[in-house]
């Protein structure tokens, strides 16, 4: 039996999620409960979990994709399970989504009246903390890593476990040439 991962909405709001790192690859057993895959939303990150136990049988949202909320990112089941055709939903899943985005694009600066124009403002980086994956903050957390002085790789900035790996490799390389 194939049980189809899906992104759930995790609040009213939410509209769509950022794909960050596959934690597991096709082909590869998972168990129930196992971490898949991380995932980006404006207001939370956290790695989405597995419902079912069996083989990570397809990715269909692949890492660093902006997907709706109800994609079917993957699929898990048995080798000789068939696996369905999912493509059709998530098209229109990101059709409806397109044209969500078109409806709501605020007009152009220049058609409004001189006394109304208003400079476009550039979005501020958030001052709460820094934007990272849940494993990213976790290997961080341990290695004693700040992650304010890291540059992010990932959508909009975001530090992800690779990023962490490599500043931790390249500070461990600095302390050994001092000693």
């Amino acid at each position: 039996m194939i049980t189809e991962i899906i992104l759930e909405k995790l609040y009213p709001e939410m509209e769509e999620a950022t794909i960050g790192e596959w934690l597991k690859k096709e082909g590869e057993p998972v168990s129930e409960g196992e971490s898949l895959v991380e995932i980006i939303t404006d207001k939370v990150a956290f790695e989405l979990e597995s419902e079912a136990s069996g083989i990570l049988r397809k990715i269909t949202a692949p890492e660093k994709s902006v997907v709706p909320a109800g994609y079917v990112l993957g699929m898990i089941g048995e080798a000789e399970d068939e696996l369905p055709d999912v493509s059709a939903h998530n098209q229109k899943l990101m059709e409806l989504r397109a044209q969500a985005l078109a409806e709501a694009k605020v007009p152009e600066t220049a058609e409004l009246p001189e006394a109304e124009k208003v400079p476009k403002a550039h979005p501020a980086k958030p001052v709460a903390g820094v934007r990272a994956t849940p494993a990213a903050r976790r290997i961080a957390r341990e290695k004693g890593i700040d992650l304010a002085e890291i540059t992010g790789s990932g959508p909009e900035g975001t530090i992800t476990q690779k990023d962490v790996m490599e500043y931790w490799e390249q500070k461990s390389q600095g302390e050994t040439k001092k000693s």
